[in-house]
């Protein structure tokens, strides 16, 4: 089979931009994780950017207080084969809002779901906040944070917003080369969406974010071929090692 890019089929890419204003220094760089992204395999992109619906967050608690848009942009995060993830950070962390919209994300359709991660700050002091504080996040999901995120900060950009520095864009390049080997192995691309559908659907319906919610320990997986074929085969052996230990 030809390794062209008509080899593949698309990506489906949902990016995520936590910056508030406009022009924005995280969407210019989510921008260019995207760009670089495209030119290495073909994906179909929906871009959140916190810029335009920020305001539109308010004070919901159930997912179903939430605007149409903002509803359709939590399916989107819940159907994409992957995530391009990247915030601003404020007091050594992400916004506000940027938590409260990925509260009413449905804790268990991001499982196994790679996303890459990005922030931009003022200094490199925060620049451990992709450790600290995406991973963690998205760890919760069970979601499969990529090896290499990227970080800017306010000296990588113009005037303008756009990136001006070289080692901003090698650390980009390098971020997707790692990326694409996990990305293009992903069995289910253009599939979860129909997996996930009745996910999104239930948590329209009924997810809040003061809703106490219990979950296995290990989910299940919507972006390998059986859903359950890697969960049964470690609890078969847990059930094998409890009958032996029992004897």
């Amino acid at each position: 089979m030809s390794s062209s890019h008509g080899s593949f089929s698309p990506l489906n890419i949902v990016a995520v931009s936590g910056g508030l204003n406009t022009p924005s220094k995280t969407e210019a760089l989510v921008q260019e994780i995207l760009n670089e992204l495209g030119e290495a395999t073909p994906i179909n992109v929906h871009f959140i950017k916190f810029s335009e619906i920020g305001h539109l967050l308010g004070g919901a608690i159930y997912r179903n207080q939430l605007p149409q848009r903002v509803q359709d942009d939590l399916a989107k995060v819940e159907a994409a084969d992957a995530l391009i993830v990247g915030t601003p950070v404020y007091r050594a962390s992400f916004t506000g809002l940027f938590k409260h919209f990925f509260d009413f994300v449905e804790q268990t359709a991001l499982v196994d779901v790679p996303v890459l991660l990005a922030a931009s700050g003022g200094s490199d002091r925060h620049a451990l906040v992709l450790e600290h504080q995406l991973r963690p996040l998205f760890s919760f999901f069970q979601a499969q944070t990529l090896p290499i995120g990227v970080y800017a900060t306010d000296r990588d950009f113009t005037p303008e917003y756009t990136i001006k520095s070289e080692l901003l864009r090698e650390r980009i390049t390098l971020a997707v080369a790692r990326a694409l080997p996990i990305l293009e192995w992903a069995p289910a691309k253009g599939q979860r969406a129909e997996v996930i559908k009745a996910k999104t659907e239930q948590a329209n319906q009924n997810l809040g974010i003061n809703k106490q919610i219990e979950q296995d320990e290990v989910l299940p997986s919507a972006a390998v071929p059986s859903l359950d074929a890697a969960e049964s085969r470690l609890h078969h052996k847990t059930s094998k090692t409890l009958k032996s230990n029992v004897a």
